[in-house]
């Protein structure tokens, strides 16, 4: 790791066994097989709207409980419209058709969780470290994301190699140069988990997240944030391997994936 992104794994020579390499063509086999991408592709984004949508209703009963009813309300609407949205994935023709339906979902999710954080944080909407503007400084809960994805990453790509599929060959994630496809996919129904416990960490405790916006103490911050997320990983690490071996079997014509599921 890199301060908190994951950069190297060390691999033995002797990787590639017969079993790996079996696995490696069946996969390279599903990839170019247009039905059964396409199938997989919409299972990661289902996995993933239908988590953030029980994020959303396990925030909603919180809201309730606390007599929030403004907030109760825009949590509803944000419900209902991914429901739309995981009958839309359901319905898509095409992987690009499945990645423009996640990322309209996605949209209805932020906006929602916007409304859960503290005005102090400043959040506006989901930004990534490669699309901000030039001279855009992050805003700390966007900066404890990308530090929660960070290990999130290192996480599933662990589980990728133990499991022994090939990182780089993914199915809803387009195939770019130096990109682990596959590790993105699988990261897809786990973000929701991170999401949820930065959500917590930052109504019951700003202050720790706002340390990211101070020069002088984020450092401090990056601590809290990785405490928090990696107690979460540790709780769930047998869940992640559970999903790559899974998806192993499925390439292997074994079994049908299903995605994790995160209660609410």
């Amino acid at each position: 790791m890199d301060n908190y992104r994951p950069i190297a794994r060390i691999l033995p020579a002797k990787y590639g066994s017969s079993t790996v390499m079996k696995l490696w063509l069946k996969q390279l086999k599903t990839y170019t097989n247009k039905v059964e991408k396409l199938k997989l592709a919409k299972t990661f984004a289902y996995g993933k709207l239908s988590n953030q949508l029980s994020n959303l209703k396990y925030f909603q009963k919180i809201a309730k409980q606390q007599t929030l009813k403004k907030l109760y309300y825009t949590l509803q609407e944000g419900i209902d419209n991914l429901l739309k949205h995981l009958n839309s994935i359901d319905q898509a023709k095409s992987i690009d058709n499945v990645r423009e339906v996640e990322a309209s979902g996605a949209r209805w999710y932020w906006k929602c969780v916007k409304e859960l954080l503290p005005r102090s944080l400043n959040f506006k909407k989901r930004l990534k470290r490669y699309s901000l503007p030039s001279g855009y400084e992050l805003d700390p809960f966007n900066k404890a994301l990308n530090i929660g994805y960070g290990l999130l990453m290192k996480e599933v790509w662990r589980a990728i190699f133990m499991i022994g599929l090939n990182p780089y060959i993914g199915f809803l994630h387009k195939p770019r140069l130096k990109k682990m496809s596959l590790v993105f996919d699988l990261m897809e129904e786990f973000r929701p988990v991170i999401d949820r416990v930065l959500i917590a960490k930052a109504r019951r405790n700003p202050s720790k997240i706002l340390l990211l916006k101070d020069k002088e103490k984020e450092s401090e911050g990056v601590i809290e944030v990785v405490k928090v997320v990696t107690e979460k990983l540790t709780g769930i690490r047998s869940e992640i391997q559970k999903q790559a071996r899974k998806l192993a079997e499925t390439i292997m014509g074994i079994e049908e994936y299903t995605p994790y599921k995160l209660s609410y």
